[in-house]
């Protein structure tokens, strides 16, 4: 080498060393900002950890933070929360309305900032919550920052208040009508008998005549006893026996049964009734008066079917209470006479109803310890929910019945009828269950790509599902997957080859929910022995 190609080299060297030098200040500056960045990012988990109000943030629709506050709202662990669709803790009845919120809003769409919802606790327990929402950057990309503030016990305090006062005004108007009427039937029976009397009334005359007074009195005694209903303050305890919530429930159906069945169809509207009755624990009660009290729930519900739809009736046992449920897919009922529907002689019927009936249903399950709420959302129909306690139980026979593994399963419903999938999903999320809901096969098998599942409950009813194509991929992509079919058509052979091609599990309709319940637990149960 001679002496100008070691210059140059020496040249080259002394540059690259400065060079170097630069990129080290230069590493050293961005680790500096690194760690002030990660001390800065620690101190924000830590500030939104602290924060008393329940604080979650969604990016992408996943949970990527939840502080202890909100954590311990709904009663999660951590571990249980990261990650996951923040639609899987709304209340089945609220996911469309949420989802359509959150869609709006990520399109730039006006919506309102602050809204009304239903969560489900780990324990399966509904809570009424105020969100408040902002749109906000996190690592460079769009988030959303919700304030969660839990309303039920101050909300149910105070609706409970107002409605006490409601009934005590009730009390003194109803009593004072009593005696209005009993003074007009008092005067019906004097002129039917004076009538009787008068000789120049032609014979049919006098028939007519008499006819249209007995109408009176009749439709008198009626008024006079449901006012009789509103203030009585209990029963009488010779009126109460142990009653079956789900054949009442059945005669409800089969009262009303010309209501929704011929005069809607005579009208041109078809209005379909289905159940899905769980096996209750019987409920000390008047059953005269608690089947009054469902069939003024189901006589509004059909009210708010005047193009047509569908009315579910569901039971179900919860925490000491039977549940029964009428969902409606109607008009819903609009936020400013939401707290007025169960008020006495309220009505949208113009002169056409006298609007008692929610008002004598919660005077009777209020009469009975129970308690009624309602769901709604104007357009999107309305779920009453009607509990009552169970009688005291006899002491437990030593033999016990199988012990259910729907708890912490991973469970799959693939079903495009709202109604039926938040059925299904209330029964399972109430045992348990971890329930994730879509709509097509397709986006069943791209879950599974993702997701571990322990179940896949497919509704044959669902338009986009090829069962006999589907199932062979699922059980290619996880032998060990337990798969159920429900809404089966009863043909013969038919579950045998619905089996045949891979279901576990083939239960036909009408969905009975415990038996449907048991098969579920004893499909998980043989799953997990395998």
């Amino acid at each position: 080498m001679n002496t100008r190609q070691q210059q140059n080299l020496e040249n080259r060297v002394e540059k690259l060393k400065v060079q170097n030098l630069a990129l080290r200040k230069k590493l050293n500056t961005l680790n500096k900002e690194h760690k002030s960045l990660e001390k800065a990012l620690r101190d924000t988990r830590k500030l939104l950890k602290d924060i008393p109000g329940s604080v979650v943030l969604i990016q992408d629709g996943k949970i990527i933070l939840m502080n202890e506050t909100a954590r311990d709202l709904l009663g999660y662990a951590e571990e249980e929360i990261l990650g996951r669709n923040f639609l899987d803790f709304i209340h089945p009845d609220s996911v469309e309305y949420v989802k359509n919120l959150h869609e709006r809003r990520i399109s730039g769409k006006p919506v309102p900032d602050d809204y009304e919802t239903y969560l489900v606790t780990r324990d399966g327990e509904n809570l009424c919550c105020e969100f408040r929402v902002k749109k906000i950057i996190y690592q460079g990309r769009n988030a959303f920052l919700f304030d969660i503030t839990g309303l039920d016990q101050r909300k149910q305090k105070e609706m409970r208040i107002l409605r006490s006062r409601k009934m005590e005004a009730l009390t003194r108007m109803a009593t004072g009508l009593g005696r209005e009427f009993n003074r007009f039937l008092s005067m019906l029976d004097e002129h039917g008998l004076r009538a009787q009397g008068v000789e120049s009334f032609s014979r049919k005359e006098l028939i007519r005549s008499l006819r249209k007074i007995e109408a009176a009195r009749e439709k008198g005694n009626f008024i006079t006893e449901q006012l009789s209903c509103l203030t009585m303050a209990q029963n009488d305890r010779s009126d109460i026996v142990l009653l079956d919530l789900k054949k009442t429930v059945k005669k409800v159906v089969a009262a009303t049964r010309p209501k929704w069945k011929g005069d809607m169809e005579d009208s041109g509207v078809r209005i379909n009734v289905k159940t899905y009755l769980r096996a209750l624990s019987p409920v000390e009660a008047c059953p005269r008066e608690i089947q009054d009290a469902l069939v003024s729930i189901m006589l509004n519900a059909i009210d708010a079917l005047p193009e047509g739809g569908e009315i579910y009736l569901t039971t179900e046992e919860n925490n000491g209470f039977a549940h029964v449920y009428v969902q409606d897919n109607g008009v819903g009922i609009p936020d400013d006479i939401k707290n007025k529907i169960f008020d006495p002689f309220f009505t949208t019927k113009d002169e056409s109803g006298m609007g008692l009936g929610l008002s004598l249903a919660y005077a009777i399950i209020d009469r009975h310890k129970g308690e009624i709420e309602v769901m709604s959302q104007e357009g999107q129909g309305a779920t009453f929910i009607i509990k009552l306690p169970l009688a005291p139980k006899t002491p437990p026979s030593k033999t016990k019945g199988p012990k259910k593994r729907i708890r912490d399963s991973n469970i799959l419903i693939i079903a495009d009828e709202v109604i039926v999938k938040d059925l299904l999903s209330q029964l399972l999320v109430s045992k348990g269950g971890r329930v994730t809901t879509v709509s097509t096969g397709m986006e069943c098998l791209k879950l599974l790509r993702k997701n571990k599942f322990d179940l896949v409950i497919a509704d044959l009813d669902t338009a986009d599902l090829n069962a006999p194509a589907i199932i062979p991929k699922i059980r290619n992509m996880d032998k060990n997957l337990a798969v159920t079919l429900v809404n089966a058509v009863e043909e013969k052979g038919r579950s045998r080859a619905l089996k045949k091609i891979g279901a576990d599990l083939v239960i036909g309709r009408p969905l009975d929910m415990d038996r449907t319940l048991s098969l579920i637990s004893g499909v998980l149960a043989t799953r997990s022995k395998s």
